[in-house]
């Protein structure tokens, strides 16, 4: 009852607004359906910002995730995926776990062994730990606010010029897959994750080439400044 209350609301408040600004294109379908001037900025990060220089034949012997901890998150399964790999690949773990529960469950598990918990970092701190990664995972459990959501830090590893190993929702497909920059596997599946870290440990020429080639789709598409244009001009229409 209290969900269909607010729903009614919402829409009858969108109604009445100037504009509706939605962080998603699924959002900004939504939103359109009640108010037409609905414009979809995304949050896209700032090209270059997290980006580092590395040496050509610089060994990567660690994959990162870098965001909150949780379950729905993926960390489980991730952890686990730890257990079944056949490289010698660690995970630097950036960010806070959501319970502490969680955090002494997954310090139990022989995958934990394989764990550097970093903590939350700062971007400058950030940055120096995706410059030593082979890879960024962000392999998010398929809940209904997952499959069509464009989580920031799938976009940061893209821009740092690393690879991404990330959850295979279709939309998140069409951009991993589509721009070659990754490999999307199962999040339930601590093998099937398992593989994709072994593969691109393995094969760490094929690993720069997919973080170079995120890197530029960033350049040229994911990146604030064309999502800033746009902000920006709907503030000067609405002023005018």
């Amino acid at each position: 009852l209290l969900s269909t209350v607010a729903l009614i609301y919402e829409r009858i408040v969108c109604r009445s607004l100037d504009s509706v600004i939605a962080a998603t294109p699924h959002i900004g379908k939504k939103f359109a359906a009640v108010n037409a001037n609905t414009t979809v900025i995304n949050n896209f990060p700032i090209a270059g910002e997290l980006l580092t220089e590395r040496a050509a034949n610089e060994e990567l012997t660690s994959i990162c995730y870098v965001g909150g901890i949780d379950e729905n998150r993926g960390i489980k399964t991730l952890v686990q995926s730890l257990e079944h790999v056949e490289s010698s690949v660690q995970l630097d773990l950036v960010g806070k776990f959501s319970n502490a529960m969680l955090r002494n469950q997954l310090q139990t598990t022989t995958g934990w062994r394989k764990v550097n918990e970093l903590g939350f970092l700062d971007r400058l701190e950030v940055r120096e730990v995706l410059g030593r990664s082979l890879a960024g995972v962000v392999t998010f459990l398929p809940a209904p606010n997952h499959i069509y959501a464009q989580p920031n830090k799938m976009f940061e590893y893209m821009s740092a010029g690393v690879a991404v190993i990330a959850s295979n929702f279709s939309l998140w497909k069409k951009i991993i897959e589509g721009n070659n920059c990754g490999i999307c596997v199962d999040p339930t599946d601590p093998k099937a994750l398992a593989k994709a870290i072994d593969y691109l440990s393995q094969h760490p020429q094929v690993a720069r080439e997919m973080g170079e080639r995120g890197k530029l789709a960033v350049h040229e598409t994911y990146n604030w400044a064309s999502e800033e244009r746009k902000l920006l001009t709907l503030y000067e229409d609405m002023s005018q």
